[in-house]
């Protein structure tokens, strides 16, 4: 019987699933010290980490069609439990003593799957229960927790590991998924009303009709296309160089504090969210968030300083995710909630798409040109060695140098582009019909 409707709600899931991210960054930390710890190589520690982010794009291609048609609340208890078995697998394996890395690789994309359906349903589910004045502090919460996570899990499963063991975090990962399934259990999530002039096709006819929705409407064509370039060279190029490019001028606790800093950033940006909403102009929003990013990321690499560095860094994670929060509120606002699903899908699957493309391209670009390039004696020392220095990390220096100055002239462009300058003018806002008999 659910206890929790419209706004309550939310806070009831958003809580749940913030307990869920908690265990679930802890057992992830944890599996990726341990793969440190039993390999001693960062290649298969690189690789844990793509399988992390790339088969949540992958999934997420077709699953906003199924999120659409689909009970949301059961795809969110679904999802939630796929992923906790296929983590229970891993657990017994451990406990078994017969864990080995490529388990982890399976399980990781089992788990990125099944995050490809509750990731959506969340998002489509939001318009559903909140008020459209309130969507951008809703936004601000969800980003708050999320900064919280990357935060506290480390933390927690940097201490659970010495003390207790991995052993131990498996268990408290969980207890955790207990705390998401029963918040989803009291809470009732609406479905939207079904459009009665779309007829319902195949699965790949729905993804087709998810894109024709969007390049049926320019201003979404070009803030995609924006927002996705962005994400090839900010948790992409940058986030794959952020610890190499830390421990070329300093040591593993650097790194650390240089990590830490984008959590807080983001943090931050959570809490200003959650307590203004953002700017009645959210599309301003979003593109000065993104050339302050810019800027920041030229900051991290014009000086061999640390904390030149968490300072960018923690700039970044400010303006990154209140772009990402005011990106998410447009699509909420602008697009009909009966598609919704399949375009946070697409969405979702363009961003962890390029993050991945830049995280492969980032090491060898890093490694076998720039870094060479601007060695002593190397073909770009001369030009940019008297301004930012030459040496190791000095090439990973100037990709940054160079992914600001790219970013920033894609603002430029899009603030000369009428259509996605003032998109918020040209589209209209949705408001959400709900299904009465299906509110659960």
């Amino acid at each position: 019987m659910s206890r929790f409707f419209g706004q309550r709600a939310f806070y009831a899931v958003t809580f749940g699933q913030f307990i869920s991210l908690l265990g679930s960054g802890m057992t992830r930390f944890g599996l990726g010290i341990w793969v440190l710890r039993e390999t001693g190589d960062t290649t298969a520690y690189s690789a844990l980490l793509f399988f992390a982010v790339l088969p949540v794009g992958l999934g997420s291609i077709f699953t906003g069609t199924l999120v659409d048609r689909w009970n949301r609340r059961v795809v969110m208890l679904a999802g939630n439990t796929v992923a906790s078995l296929s983590t229970l697998v891993a657990a017994l394996l451990f406990f078994g003593g017969a864990l080995e890395i490529w388990h982890l690789y399976i399980v990781l994309t089992v788990n990125g799957i099944a995050n490809a359906f509750v990731i959506p349903s969340m998002e489509a589910s939001v318009p559903m229960l909140v008020k459209k004045e309130n969507l951008g502090r809703a936004v601000g919460l969800t980003q708050l927790t999320t900064s919280l996570e990357l935060i506290v899990s480390p933390a927690l499963a940097g201490i659970l590991l010495v003390s207790s063991g991995l052993g131990f975090i498996f268990i408290v990962d969980f207890v955790t998924f207990g705390a998401c399934v029963i918040a989803l259990a009291l809470s009732a999530i609406p479905q939207p009303a079904s459009d009665p002039d779309h007829e319902r096709t195949s699965l790949l006819g729905e993804f087709i009709f998810g894109f024709r929705y969007i390049a049926e409407r320019p201003p979404f064509v070009y803030l995609m296309t924006l927002v996705t370039l962005a994400f090839f060279l900010m948790p992409g190029i940058g986030y794959a160089l952020s610890t190499p490019l830390a421990l070329s001028v300093a040591d593993e606790r650097a790194a650390g504090l240089i990590r830490s800093s984008f959590g807080a950033g983001a943090m931050i940006s959570g809490i200003l969210l959650t307590a203004w909403g953002g700017p009645k102009r959210r599309m301003y929003g979003v593109l000065a968030s993104l050339a302050i990013a810019g800027l920041a990321s030229i900051l991290i690499g014009a000086r061999e300083s640390i904390p030149l560095m968490a300072a960018g860094t923690f700039c970044i994670g400010v303006t990154f995710m209140f772009m990402f929060g005011m990106n998410r509120v447009i699509w909420q606002v602008k697009a009909a909630p009966e598609v919704l699903g399949r375009i946070s899908s697409l969405r979702m699957a363009l961003g962890s798409g390029a993050s991945s493309i830049g995280v492969l391209v980032a090491g060898p670009l890093a490694q076998h040109v720039f870094e060479p390039m601007m060695a002593e004696g190397g073909a770009l020392a001369g030009s940019f060695g008297p301004i930012i220095g030459v040496g190791d990390g000095r090439g990973m220096a100037l990709i940054y140098i160079i992914e600001g100055l790219m970013l920033i002239t894609l603002v430029a462009v899009s603030a000369l582009t009428r259509r996605i300058r003032l998109m918020e003018d040209l589209l209209p806002d949705q408001t959400p019909s709900v299904n009465v008999k299906n509110v659960n």
